[in-house]
């Protein structure tokens, strides 16, 4: 019986076309992909008939935290900016990376014609101890295994 060899995640590792070295982040908190469905409803010889179908495919999505750092927030301030201004340079090719403690890849995959659509900073107190957040979410067209 063969054992399954699950992933470890010590780090994730984001890098674009054009970046000089990737972006690594301690958490991952989502990565979704989606494809809705529609019901269809009809008369058939032997009565009324309900199917589920292929609907609309949403854009696949990763969201990623890591603690705040002016290089790290300005690489991916000036990305998200060229989103908000539709400009077609935000669009580019994105490898995502999971690393285990050791480095080592464990997993990854190519985001196709990804952009930086959020980018939230967490809540903070001035005066505190506590490290500020940042969490971004990159949408993609497509997801291909690397």
């Amino acid at each position: 019986m063969a054992t399954s060899q699950y992933v470890s995640a010590a780090r994730f590792v984001i890098t674009c076309e054009g970046w000089a070295v990737g972006l690594g982040f301690s958490e991952m908190v989502g990565f979704s992909s989606v494809v809705d469905f529609q019901e269809y409803s009809y008369n058939g010889r032997i009565g009324n008939i309900h199917t589920k179908q292929f609907g609309r495919a949403k854009p696949p999505s990763v969201t990623l935290k890591r603690a705040l750092d002016a290089p790290g927030f300005g690489q991916l301030f000036a990305w998200h900016s060229l989103a908000r201004i539709n400009s077609p340079l935000a669009k580019v090719p994105a490898a995502f990376v999971i690393m285990d403690a050791a480095g080592e890849t464990t997993a990854s995959c190519i985001l196709e014609n990804a952009w930086c659509a959020k980018l939230e900073l967490d809540a903070a107190t001035a005066g505190s101890s506590s490290i500020v957040m940042m969490r971004t979410t990159i949408e993609c067209d497509s997801v291909l295994l690397a």
